[in-house]
């Protein structure tokens, strides 16, 4: 039971990262624009299609597919927001408008991929020699270790923008204070445009390493994510990137540890006590201010 334990542990920290990396995307956005994004999870689906297409035409490992999602999530951010976000922010009640419309695109998005691939679960041939790693008298899934690195790095390097550049520390002033920050003279549509854009790279780059952690995708499996970055970002806190990475963690380890002890089906049971728990008494998160 011990060595099953700890192999838990290590794998939902390893799916704490990809958790991670989905909430981040969204916890941008939302702090940026106050815009719910409710499509998240549809647009990472998106990506995992489209490294699941690339491989079936071009014979690519979805880490080769990162170098296309890349530059298309981060313009297809852009596109998005200036087609939509801000008639969203000069709405009465922005929250609620960007639920409805992200919704309206989730759905739109959930048909489409229906349409092109099928109800039918996909997959991709494991593109590594070896399924599994060995540590002692512990085996972990390689793809998950691979998934978990890459989202790793990709999550320091998120970091080192936030807290060590110029742009970094603008987005991080008008998740503060918008109204502050355009007084300055700062172009603040660009930069939220900007953020739209890093929301939706951090949520392709999630795509493609979902499908090497997870032997298939389905049509249906969009808004399963997009509940799983709710609950990360309000178990983090609402508007603090930071937060998102450290609900990752709570999640995935409540979820394989939960695994340990109770039918697989019900292990998300402990997540969401956690987070019901979490808006009783402390609702804005744990990072979350107020």
């Amino acid at each position: 039971m011990e060595s099953i334990l700890i192999q838990a542990i290590v794998s939902g920290i390893l799916l704490g990262l990809i958790y991670g990396l989905i909430g981040m995307g969204m916890n941008i956005i939302y702090g940026v624009m106050r815009v719910v994004n409710f499509a998240h999870g549809e647009f990472m689906m998106l990506a995992a299609y489209i490294c699941y297409w690339l491989n079936r035409q071009y014979a690519t490992n979805p880490l080769h597919s990162l170098i296309i999602i890349v530059p298309l999530f981060f313009g297809l951010g852009f596109l998005v927001y200036y087609l939509f976000v801000p008639r969203l922010l000069n709405s009465e009640d922005p929250e609620m408008a960007s639920f409805l419309v992200f919704f309206g695109i989730s759905l739109v998005l959930s048909s489409l991929i229906l349409i092109i691939w099928g109800a039918d679960p996909r997959g991709i041939p494991f593109p590594f020699k070896r399924v599994s790693v060995s540590i002692g008298e512990f085996f972990f899934p390689l793809g998950r270790l691979i998934a978990g690195g890459f989202c790793g790095i990709v999550i320091l390097l998120l970091i080192l923008l936030l807290f060590k550049t110029y742009l970094g520390k603008a987005i991080r002033a008008i998740i503060q204070n918008r109204e502050a920050v355009s007084i300055l003279g700062i172009d603040t549509h660009l930069l939220s445009a900007f953020s739209f854009g890093i929301g939706l790279l951090l949520v392709g780059l999630a795509g493609g390493l979902v499908i090497l952690s997870f032997p298939a995708i389905t049509p249906m499996m969009g808004s399963s994510y997009t509940l799983v970055a709710f609950v990360v970002v309000i178990l983090g806190g609402l508007g603090t990137p930071l937060g998102a990475l450290l609900g990752g963690f709570i999640f995935g380890l409540a979820e394989n540890i939960g695994a340990v002890f109770m039918p697989t089906s019900l292990s998300p049971v402990i997540a969401f006590v956690l987070l019901i728990t979490m808006i009783l008494i402390r609702p804005q998160g744990i990072l979350g201010e107020g």
